[in-house]
């Protein structure tokens, strides 16, 4: 099994509210394919249709004041859009996708997992569809609702599947010693584990509502310890991705859990 994470800064434009990138997400669509013969689960982020209005609106902090609610269904609208960008670019390009929100497969509480169900993903990719969730408002115990990452979505698959690999396709090569997007000195580190957390500086300039960077790697970190292989690629550079799901050396950052 392989599980690839779109990120929502490659297949949207995280400044530009709903912007999606077409070309890209149809791209990486034909990249995918080789995977079909192993299986292939997807998870892609909310970006420019989740995280922009989410901040603004403060939902990852759960329900405070009821005019939060108008927000949070436009939310769950606008990813709903995304979503079906995304199905439409894949189906288009080769691959049989079909939807799995979040919530249909999970429950929440304080903005962890506390339940989750692979049956419907297990169920579709053994018939040879591939499943596609990702990053949503959902309903929350004790927040009332919260904002689920597409980073958590991956670390419940890497658990329920076990794949031999997992890819992230970011909007840089991988991992830096600093932000390259501000230091053009930045060196590009070939592997990132626990110990080296604490020395990672940088934090995106867009909006995001799901940890930033260190969030992400400590996801991240979880979720090798669950595959053969956890990898960040550059989504955004064409044959990157194909590349690694067929195996091949691609500049990259590997994230191991010790």
């Amino acid at each position: 099994m392989i599980l690839v994470k779109l990120g929502g800064s490659v297949i949207t434009d995280k400044s530009r509210l709903r912007s999606f990138r077409a070309s890209a997400c149809e791209r990486l669509a034909r990249e995918m394919r080789p995977a079909l013969r192993e299986g292939l689960l997807v998870v892609h982020g909310a970006g420019s249709f989740g995280h922009i209005m989410a901040k603004r609106h403060a939902l990852h902090k759960g329900f405070k004041k009821r005019s939060q609610l108008e927000h949070v269904a436009g939310v769950q609208r606008d990813v709903r859009e995304l979503n079906l960008r995304v199905l439409e670019a894949l189906i288009d390009n080769g691959v049989s996708a079909v939807s799995v929100p979040p919530a249909a497969a999970s429950t929440f509480d304080g903005g962890a997992v506390t339940s989750f169900s692979d049956e419907a993903f297990a169920s579709l990719a053994g018939l040879g569809l591939v499943p596609v969730t990702f990053g949503d408002v959902v309903p929350d115990a004790s927040m009332g609702f919260s904002v689920c990452s597409g980073d958590l979505m991956m670390l419940e698959l890497a658990k329920a599947f076990r794949p031999r690999l997992a890819v992230f396709c970011a909007d840089v090569d991988g991992v830096y010693d600093r932000d390259p997007k501000l230091h053009r000195d930045a060196r590009l580190l070939a592997t990132v584990g626990p110990s080296d957390l604490s020395d990672l500086s940088g934090r995106s300039v867009n909006a995001d509502v799901t940890g930033g960077m260190r969030g992400k790697l400590e996801r991240m970190l979880a979720i090798s310890s669950h595959c053969e292989k956890c990898m960040i690629v550059n989504g955004n550079v064409r044959g990157r991705l194909e590349g690694a799901v067929r195996g091949r050396k691609v500049p990259s950052t590997a994230v191991v859990s010790r």
